[in-house]
């Protein structure tokens, strides 16, 4: 009987399930869409394959004009499985990479089913919830967001992990849960801070119910257990943690105002796509919810939702009722939670939680409110009578309606009508006629579960959420890519030039890894503050009616400033993405380029400065002063240095080095990785050496192994007084120097 199935058997029937919800990403006829393929992919990519070439991947040079990737919150680098997989391939493409993700999706399912099977849920009841955690409401629509995604696929193994220890603790279970929970809180997103309230409430109520049960001996076990548990999930979360807040007291959101969380406030019209899927016309029309498209959408299927009538028959047994108080109280906090700043809920939470201050985006909530309705569809659909006729004739004849009333607003006056919307409910009215007549539970089951495949792939992933070209493919084929590639190819012993986009659209932020073109904009969540003071750091380049198509900043109002020639901006990309009457073509640059396919266009700069300079004066100024734009503008930086220091201490080491280091130096071999610069100076005195790269924490400088203080210079540049005579010089970057750095200035 299907109730007996073993378990092996249901994992090969959810495997089915996911295989049918993903072919076409799985065949590679598509891939996963927007921020996963021109963020999260570019990204994992450049780990992997830095640490095949046997570089640390801590420094990345190519966004941004340099930073940090070991402390980006989604970076994924410690991300264990996701990486592992990545690393498989020589050269993982963007099929290989939604493989990795997609499968991560598979263990949660599979966790899940687990989870209800140890919960009471029978055959059928763990499949359907194991299905509506992979693909209902924003688990289907929010692909996109790989990192968020990953900490949710987590969260069953979690519980599963937590659940088996509980029940007999001991170290090596404890141990295990710790390993789980460290996997999950690599992913530095919102919804992990929310796990990690999940998990330690749902922590502290199981184990209090089971205490009683426990003698003497047992509970010291769980307390050694849960010690393990902690120091396990502490140590392989902790660097990502301490990397992360080091960047994140640097960057554009050291904290986050109340008023930030607005825009991805949900409110109670997103509770209409629960029954409509396009209620608010966000697979077909113009979206009219709140937040974006992919936070407000809730659809988790006609039939897990009508299942929900027997979640009275699940409350009757003891077991299965716990499970349901839990996760009623979770999905309370979580509706709450995703209404943002239309409650006070939220507000009061900001004002007295700590890190809510790092977020702003509420509706991550959502991914609380599908795990809590996967438990209860799973639970309710347990005690569904499969093989009571009256009661599955009912069940069908009310989705077949439902979902040919779902597929109406499918359609639109200006376009044609999208009629496969119509196949789940003919698929209802097929599986109605062919289950007239009494069968087995097996043959029910078969066909409930092949409808709500059906439902899912006709609305949750139908193609506008879960899959969109390969944008990393076209770009790795793109005439004005493989020009500007070819061009900043350098010779030995020179320090490559740098691009800045406008106009361009999203693939030229983050996939400029791929063909290791350094750029000064991208697409990261966190952005160096100094950087975006001075320069300016684009928030993406994925629309321009949420982003300037170019920043703007007092030392930066142009494309021919100073700041970009001393950035060694000696290419621009102009797209067409704004109204081209706008552009002025910027002084001193020379259009050698234009892709009438893609309507882009390259500008060469031919006064950019050299990476590195050796300017023989230097202006010093005070930490709270900052130059004339002016005055900035006209400096012939080949000669002269503006030394701005950090802080007093700075300011009086400047003073005292301005007068003496006048020499001119000889640079020869110059070598670069990720992490390191180095080079050989040759001079009669004491010369300034001034790099075209970020004053940031964490790197350090040497000669000859002898310490170098790194002076601030240029408002963002990093400089080194170098000694007189022939010297080894190296720059190297350190993470844990960057903790140390950032934790020495907080504490002034």
């Amino acid at each position: 009987m299907l109730q007996q199935s073993p378990f092996l058997r249901l994992f090969g029937g959810l495997c089915l399930i996911w295989l049918l919800l993903n072919l076409p990403v799985l065949l590679g006829i598509r891939v996963l869409p927007w921020d996963a393929m021109i963020s999260s992919y570019p990204t994992v990519y450049f780990n992997a394959h830095s640490l095949r070439m046997g570089q640390l991947p801590w420094w990345n040079p190519y966004i941004y004009s340099g930073y940090p990737q070991i402390a980006d919150p989604q970076g994924m680098l410690f991300s264990p499985l996701l990486m592992a997989w990545m690393l498989l391939h020589k050269s993982p493409g963007a099929t290989w990479f939604a493989w990795g993700v997609l499968l991560h999706v598979l263990m949660g399912g599979t966790a899940m089913l687990a989870l209800l099977k140890r919960s009471g849920a029978n055959a059928f009841g763990a499949l359907l919830g194991a299905t509506v955690f992979m693909a209902g409401g924003v688990a289907a629509s929010r692909l996109e967001h790989t990192p968020i995604l990953l900490a949710y696929t987590y969260a069953p193994l979690v519980l599963l992990a937590l659940r088996h220890f509980l029940q007999a603790p001991d170290w090596r279970r404890g141990l295990l849960f710790g390993l789980v929970a460290g996997a999950m809180v690599t992913q530095l997103v919102q919804l992990t801070y929310l796990l990690v309230l999940l998990t330690i409430a749902y922590a502290a109520s199981a184990s209090a119910l089971h205490w009683r049960s426990y003698n003497l001996a047992t509970r010291s076990r769980w307390c050694a257990g849960m010690l393990l548990a902690i120091l396990c999930a502490l140590a392989i979360g902790l660097p990502q943690l301490l990397f992360t807040w080091a960047y994140t007291t640097l960057s554009t959101r050291a904290a986050l105002p109340l008023a930030t969380s607005a825009g991805a406030s949900l409110d109670l019209r997103a509770l209409l796509t629960f029954l409509d899927p396009n209620a608010l016309h966000a697979l077909r029309g113009s979206y009219t919810g709140p937040a974006d498209r992919v936070e407000a959408y809730l659809y988790v299927g006609a039939l897990p939702t009508l299942m929900l009538v027997a979640i009275g028959m699940a409350w009757r047994q003891p077991q299965q009722r716990r499970q349901l108080m839990f996760f009623a109280a979770v999905t309370v906090f979580a509706f709450l939670y995703m209404l943002g700043l239309h409650t006070p809920f939220y507000g009061w939470l900001y004002a007295w939680l700590p890190g809510m201050q790092q977020f702003r985006r509420p509706s991550d909530a959502a991914y609380l409110l599908n795990f809590s309705l996967a438990i209860f569809t799973g639970l309710a659909a347990s005690h569904f009578q499969l093989d009571k006729r009256r009661h599955v004739t009912a069940l069908l004849g009310v989705a077949a309606l439902w979902l040919m009333l779902a597929s109406l607003p499918m359609h639109r006056p200006d376009e044609r009508w999208h009629g496969e919307s119509l196949i789940a409910a003919i698929l209802a009215l097929l599986a109605l006629w062919r289950l007239r007549r009494a069968g087995t539970t097996l043959r029910t089951a078969t066909w409930l579960l092949l409808l709500l495949v059906v439902d899912y792939r006709c609305f949750n992933l139908d193609g506008t959420f879960n899959e969109g070209p390969d944008k990393a493919q076209l770009f790795m084929h793109d005439a004005t890519a493989d020009l500007l590639a070819a061009r900043m190819q350098l010779p030995p012993g020179m320090l490559p030039t740098r691009l800045e986009p406008i106009d361009v659209g999203s693939e030229w932020d983050n996939l400029v890894i791929l063909r290791s073109m350094q750029s000064t904009q991208g697409y990261n969540p966190l952005r160096y503050g100094l950087y975006d003071r001075w320069y300016g750091a684009r928030d993406n380049g994925a629309g321009f009616d949420h982003a300037p198509s170019r920043v703007s900043t007092p030392f930066n109002t142009a494309p021919d400033s100073k700041l970009s020639d001393l950035l060694s901006v000696r290419y621009v990309i102009k797209g067409n993405l704004t109204d081209s009457s706008l552009w002025s073509p910027p002084s001193g640059y020379e259009k050698i380029f234009a892709n009438s396919r893609t309507h882009s266009e390259i500008w060469q700069n031919d006064q950019a400065y050299p990476r590195w300079l050796n300017p023989t004066h230097a202006i010093v100024i005070s930490p709270q002063q900052q130059p004339s734009p002016v005055a900035f503008e006209t400096t012939d930086f080949r000669n002269t240095v503006w030394l701005t220091p950090r802080d007093q201490d700075d300011q009086h080491a400047d003073q005292g080095l301005a007068a003496t280091c006048t020499a001119q130096l000889a640079i020869a071999d110059v070598q670069a990785t990720l992490t390191q610069l180095s080079m050989h100076t040759q001079s009669p005195g004491a010369g300034w050496l001034v790099l075209s790269e970020l004053d940031f924490p964490g790197w350090v400088a040497d000669a000859d192994g002898a310490n170098l203080t790194i002076h601030r210079a240029n408002g963002m540049f990093r400089a080194v007084c170098v000694p007189a005579g022939n010297h080894a010089i190296r720059f190297v970057f350190h993470p844990w120097t960057m903790v140390a750095d950032v934790w020495r200035q907080r504490s002034r």
